[in-house]
């Protein structure tokens, strides 16, 4: 069978000509090879090849893959299984499957754009999104349709999705109603409301619940003159929500509802006008009239939200960095290459995660990292500190995007959901960068990670947040050298430049915590008559040390506490033979440990230790060295022996363990 145009003609030299190799996933997963279908039968083979099209040519982590394949409990297996899996896949690509690369740091299925149904789609709403700022509507129509009609679906619908390619899939199909609402306006402006309802009713049937689509139909079906089936239209939606949600319509469906029955006239104007699309400025002119389009003002109605909108403002809500900062060259390397390689190449917006304990300076360097690219984001910079509760509950925080966005609370939906949905109309097309700081799990994140992957998300976290898709960055200690540098530059440089070696000995005693460090610059700054060899005696202390760890309020012990509160928070059973074993450590004169030391501790099996260490490792206790060998920091192994004096010594029945 002929190659496809744009295939590869040949390999080197005298060897085998280059095989086109497609792959479609909007909608049943499909793989063809010079045009013939692939069949690939096994299910986990299936979510191999998935997860690797869904990281868009980046390293998947083999335990990545292991979670997405098997779940939270993969049999002994699963790595050598895992290799199979890949060699089989290898074998349905030959003599391509050379785009199937290993590496250290896992695998990665490089893919020419042009052979994979989403960069397609990508590529088509951007050009469209272009053509719509240069008033050339009827190209932006034409270049909207192509690329809804890659759409043969739900995307991936045929295979078993884990948390990974779930929100990989929610993504996509965030980004494909995005794309419908846009085409719609671009219709309806062009006079074209037939094809607007036949698009609409298409759309419905795959995503029946969302209101918005419902409202644009209405207006459709009204300004083609259909009153009747504007109400139809209406009555379906109410009959589905209360059907499968037991809601009724919201108050912007309810409105529209109301301006039918009374056939108010603004209305018609509204439908004629594109659906309440507005160009403030200047005005769009629809080719077919040439009358210019401003937002409809329907009485009683709220009007449609523009699509993507016109801001009124430029967000730049980035907090002050802080004026010292020292150390994290790996760490920075790492998220500008993620966010680079991520930028245009994956479907979302790339997303980088910095994980690690409290008072590590995760939220210092994602601050110094947004602040260094915020130039590569005009659009604007959105910022959110989870560890502030939003005055209206955790949900606020779309609709504070919203309003900084330049969106009219009058605009913004009471429904969580469909705010989500309009902070995706909001963000798309646009370069922003969010941060997202002090995130508990990746249920606070996922709303706020725009579909459009010109845009970037910071994530700070003590967790690693593995059900999302980003880059994952451990933020550990500092190393001698960023220590002594965080010292001197607290305002310790006299005294730092007398007293070196005891600067030396004062970083260890801290253990290289940022926080700590900080804390004993503060403390020195106001004690300018304390030398620096007399505060480190003081620290020598084991008993005292985190006492004197404390400046205005702020303290390591308290950081710490916050991760130990986070342990006992964890449910049963696990949650307290991982308390009982923190504090037995604590009672330990021993940094690292393995499996074997904390069974013997707690009088159980392996097993049993090694789900202990589990819970430990999640809530940023202790940190994994190897497989079996793990470490406790120094001053959180002093906070163990804390909670581990007499009295505070959780006495745990055998059973418990």
């Amino acid at each position: 069978m002929k190659a496809a145009p744009g295939a590869d003609a040949a390999a080197d030299g005298d060897g085998p000509r280059a095989r086109t190799v497609t792959f479609r996933t909007l909608g049943p997963l499909e793989l063809r090879v010079e045009g013939d279908p692939v069949r690939i039968g096994a299910d986990k083979q299936r979510v191999l090849l998935s997860m690797l099209l869904a990281h868009g040519g980046r390293a998947v982590p083999v335990p990545t893959l292991i979670r997405e394949i098997w779940g939270d409990e993969p049999p002994r297996s699963a790595v050598a299984n895992l290799r199979t899996y890949v060699m089989q896949l290898r074998r349905h690509l030959c003599p391509a499957g050379a785009r199937l690369a290993t590496s250290h740091s896992g695998y990665a299925l490089r893919v020419d754009d042009a052979d994979f149904d989403i960069p397609r789609f990508r590529g088509r709403v951007a050009q469209a999104r272009r053509a719509v700022a240069e008033r050339r509507l009827p190209a932006a129509a034409e270049l909207y349709a192509e690329a809804l009609d890659l759409w043969r679906g739900i995307p991936l619908e045929d295979v078993t999705q884990g948390v990974a390619l779930r929100e990989f899939s929610q993504h996509l199909t965030e980004s494909y109603l995005s794309a419908v609402e846009e085409h719609v306006e671009v219709e309806s402006a062009l006079g074209r409301d037939g094809s607007v309802v036949q698009r609409l009713r298409h759309v419905i049937a795959l995503h029946p619940l969302n209101e918005r689509l419902r409202c644009r139909l209405m207006v459709a079906l009204y300004g083609n003159g259909d009153a009747a089936g504007a109400l139809d239209a209406f009555n379906d939606a109410r009959m589905a929500l209360r059907d499968e949600l037991g809601m009724d319509p919201g108050e912007e469906l309810r409105r529209l509802h109301g301006a039918v029955l009374r056939r108010d006239p603004t209305l018609r104007a509204a439908g004629a006008a594109g659906g309440g699309w507005a160009d403030p400025e200047a005005g769009l002119a629809a080719e077919s009239g040439g009358a210019a389009m401003g937002r409809a003002a329907l009485s009683g109605v709220p009007p449609l939200p523009a699509t993507p909108p016109t801001l009124c403002v430029t967000p730049r809500q980035l907090p002050p960095e802080t004026t010292v900062f020292v150390g994290r060259r790996r760490e920075s390397g790492i998220a500008r290459r993620a966010l680079a390689a991520g930028t245009g190449a994956t479907v979302s917006a790339p997303t980088v995660v910095f994980h690690g304990p409290g008072g590590f300076g995760k939220s210092a360097l994602a601050l110094r990292h947004a602040h260094d690219l915020a130039a590569l984001y005009p659009d604007g910079q959105l910022y959110a500190d989870l560890a502030s509760p939003a005055p209206d509950g955790p949900h606020d925080l779309v609709g504070g995007f919203l309003r900084a966005l330049g969106v009219p609370a009058a605009q913004i939906p009471d429904s969580p959901a469909e705010a989500v949905l309009r902070y995706q109309s909001a963000v798309a097309g646009r370069r922003l960068l969010v941060v997202v700081d002090n995130a508990r799990d990746a249920a606070q994140v996922r709303p706020l990670i725009p579909a459009n992957n010109a845009c970037a998300v910071l994530v700070t976290s003590r967790s690693s947040l593995p059900t999302l898709l980003a880059t994952r960055i451990a933020v550990g200690a500092l190393d001698e050298a960023a220590s002594l540098q965080l010292l001197a530059l607290t305002g310790t440089g006299e005294r730092f430049a007398r007293e070196h070696v005891a600067a030396v000995e004062l970083a260890r005693l801290c253990g290289h915590h940022p926080l700590a460090l900080r804390i004993a610059g503060a403390r020195l700054v106001g004690r300018p008559e304390w030398s620096l060899s007399g505060f480190a005696d003081r620290l020598r202390d084991r008993a005292r040390r985190l006492d004197e760890l404390c400046a205005e309020g702020v303290s390591v012990r308290a950081c710490i506490a916050e991760s130990y509160q986070q342990l006992l928070r964890a449910p049963l059973p696990n949650r307290v033979p991982s308390v009982r074993a923190f504090q037995l450590l604590g009672l330990s004169d021993r940094a690292e440990f393995d499996v074997t030391d904390v069974a013997g501790l707690l009088g159980t099996d392996a097993y049993r230790a090694a789900c202990a260490l589990d819970g430990l490792v999640e809530a940023q206790l202790v940190e994994p060295v190897t497989e079996r060998v793990f470490r406790m920091h120094e001053l959180i192994r002093l906070y163990a022996a804390e909670v581990a004096a007499p009295g505070c010594l959780l006495r745990t029945a055998p059973s418990a363990l």
